[in-house]
């Protein structure tokens, strides 16, 4: 993976950041608290699940939903630890992130990743900026913005599901 293509990833998992998130929980028909995890979309999420040997268990979710994915987060690991389910790593006591290639490599790429959310937020802001000189109304200019930004990352050619994710929301919202 290149410096670029590492970057530009983050830069969208950055920009979701600020969407809504839920804190799922599943439980086994007895009631048991197996899981607790958070997600933007729980039932993608929860396939992924699948995957996992207790996932046969499971009989029931909850969802608890919350203005962005940080609040989700915070409380994502603040009910691991209150509530004890029992198959959470993460957050409990002791658990420390492991030491990988891809973990490290996000690491040492955290100063490029900023620096491409820096500029992709740039380009959509003079992109607007001139849009709204030039006469375009504020929507249209604010799209136009939108564009560029995601043009900008869709020409590293390494941003295909952040660059597709943005122009889903583009097409719905504006923006």
């Amino acid at each position: 993976m290149s410096v670029v293509d590492g970057a530009a990833q983050e830069s969208n998992r950055n920009r979701r950041w600020r969407e809504p998130a839920a804190v799922y929980r599943l439980y086994d028909a007895d009631g048991v608290l197996l899981y607790i995890g958070s997600a933007y979309e729980p039932d993608v999420r929860c396939k992924e699940h699948e995957k996992q040997p207790w996932w046969p268990d499971v009989a029931r979710r909850t969802e608890e939903w919350h203005p962005n994915r940080g609040t989700a987060y915070v409380q994502e690991l603040k009910a691991i630890a209150a509530e004890g389910s029992k198959y959470n790593l993460m957050g409990t006591p002791g658990y420390r992130t492991p030491d990988t290639p891809a973990i490290r490599r996000r690491k040492e790429l955290a100063s490029e990743r900023q620096r491409l959310i820096t500029e992709s937020d740039r380009i959509a802001y003079e992109t607007c900026r001139a849009q709204r000189e030039a006469g375009a109304s504020h929507e249209e200019a604010r799209r136009a913005g939108g564009l560029a930004s995601i043009e900008f990352l869709a020409d590293t050619g390494l941003f295909v599901d952040a660059v597709k994710r943005r122009r889903e929301r583009l097409e719905l919202h504006g923006y």
